[in-house]
């Protein structure tokens, strides 16, 4: 739809459902920060700044998605959307080389804690940094509605391919695809389709069922808190909201050797990485509940099956409870089965859209606003640039995302892979509110013990592994 802005006739969109999560985030935040993700990405050696600069800004032309802007219409409140004209950019240079990686955290956690000028201004900012130990490369913050991490990982691949042509005559990328055309798909089906009505009748069917419960990482204590705070001793649902949503996030590397047993387990059983995750995950709530069979976690799909979805940008990320109930004597194999068919399910009827679903959940079982059953969100990025561009193979690469000082949910785990040696890294973002350090480092070592016992007595029931650990 045509919207005049500042005097510019500008092609503007509605918000697409994965973006509607977001502004629903900072409608009950109190500071807007919490939908800022940042980055750094950085390779141990030389880089030319020109070639760089010049990288970036291409990267920039080619990916709509990073020349986005909001608007909010004055009559009616309404959040619309629309691509900027691209304009070449100078990117500032900061030189860290001789500061200690510490104090250079410090400051990119500050940048990333700077919010955006939501409506109107730029979502992104990127700077060019020279870090400790001969890495060089850059930061880039992004507000969420405009990128998710899928979309930055397509980025930074099409930065380092244009990099690598003007500077090696490496093939020049294929190019990106239209955001635009993406947002279009998206409204259809939010407009009525057929798609969307067997997505509804899924929901409906699943919404029949009995209501799930709360399990919390910590243990039950939190639920039977709440039960007595509400006067409802039968209480399922848990109260996730926290007043500040103050936050920070902890990072745990495992190790190439161990992370290789994991996938080549994976493989040899048919399995993708993400549900043996998702099972010592569910595993460690079950045990830390009192053996509860019923597990709901808020699990992240990317939707990113196509190719005009892959390399579009943006954020296309939508969230939705994956609720699995697995029986004390089912085997590791057979459970597994059982997460690998309910998140194919998920990924099936993941177009419904994260509003519309918690909103039918609310209604299903008459939960008040804030209150779910997933005390724990996950996604899986399998993503690495070892395996992007051949110039820059051997050369050792790092990778680091910056907390913004707020967290949307009590707990948040992105597992992905490390871009240098491949290990899997656990980034585990969580409410100061609701968690402490301590308390995550002890889930993380029995998500460690459950995971490495699953993969070696794979026969064994999952009342035996919990036994082991």
């Amino acid at each position: 739809m045509e919207k005049i802005i500042g005097g510019i006739k500008r092609d503007c969109y509605p918000l697409t459902d994965a973006q509607m999560l977001h502004m629903y985030t900072m409608t009950f935040s109190p500071t807007h920060e919490i939908v800022n993700m940042g980055t750094g990405r950085y390779l141990q050696m030389e880089l030319n700044q020109a070639a760089l600069r010049e990288a970036l800004n291409r990267a920039v032309e080619r990916c709509e998605s990073m020349r986005l802007r909001l608007w909010k219409e004055p009559e009616t409140g309404q959040v619309w959307q629309y691509v900027m004209p691209y304009e070449n950019q100078y990117f500032e240079y900061y030189d860290f080389s001789s500061w200690s990686m510490d104090k250079v955290n410090k400051v990119m956690d500050g940048w990333t804690s700077q919010p955006f000028e939501t409506f109107g201004g730029p979502l992104s900012r990127i700077v060019i940094v020279s870090m400790p130990d001969g890495y060089n490369g850059y930061y880039m913050n992004m507000h969420h509605m405009a990128m998710d991490a899928s979309s930055i990982v397509t980025f930074t691949r099409d930065v380092m391919d244009i990099y690598c042509y003007l500077m090696y005559d490496h093939p020049y990328p294929k190019p990106m695809t239209s955001y635009i055309e993406a947002v279009k798909q998206d409204l259809k089906y939010q407009e009525g389709s057929k798609k969307k009505e067997r997505d509804v009748a899924y929901w409906k069917e699943q919404f029949a069922r009995p209501e799930p419960i709360y399990t919390d990482f910590t243990g039950p204590g939190r639920l039977q808190t709440q039960r007595r705070e509400f006067s409802k001793p039968d209480m399922r649902a848990a109260r996730l909201a926290s007043m500040d949503a103050a936050g920070a996030t902890i990072r745990y590397e495992l190790d190439v050797d161990s992370t290789m047993k994991l996938v080549d387990f994976c493989e040899e059983h048919g399995f993708p990485v993400s549900v043996l995750l998702l099972h010592g995950l569910r595993t460690v709530l079950s045990k830390f509940n009192n053996n509860e069979k019923d597990i709901c976690i808020k699990d992240f799909i990317s939707r990113r099956s196509t190719v005009l979805a892959k390399k579009c940008g943006g954020v296309r990320m939508h969230c939705m409870t994956l609720r699995t109930v697995i029986e004390p004597d089912d085997t590791v194999l057979e459970a597994m089965k059982k997460i690998d068919n309910a998140q194919n399910d998920l990924f099936r009827h993941s177009d419904y859209g994260p509003m519309p679903f918690y909103i039918h959940q609310q209604n299903a079982y008459g939960l008040d606003r804030g209150f779910g059953y997933e005390s724990v969100g996950f996604t899986y990025q399998p993503a690495t640039l070892k395996s992007i561009v051949p110039y820059l193979k051997g050369i050792p690469y790092t990778s680091h995302w910056y907390s913004s000082g707020r967290q949307p949910q009590p707990l948040y785990l992105t597992a992905m892979h490390r871009p240098g040696d491949g290990g899997l890294d656990f980034h585990f973002g969580y409410m100061s509110e609701l968690a402490t350090p301590k308390e995550i480092e002890f889930l993380y070592y029995y998500l460690g013990r459950i995971l490495f016992r699953s993969i070696e007595n794979p026969n064994s029931t999952i009342q035996e592994i919990m036994d082991m650990v």
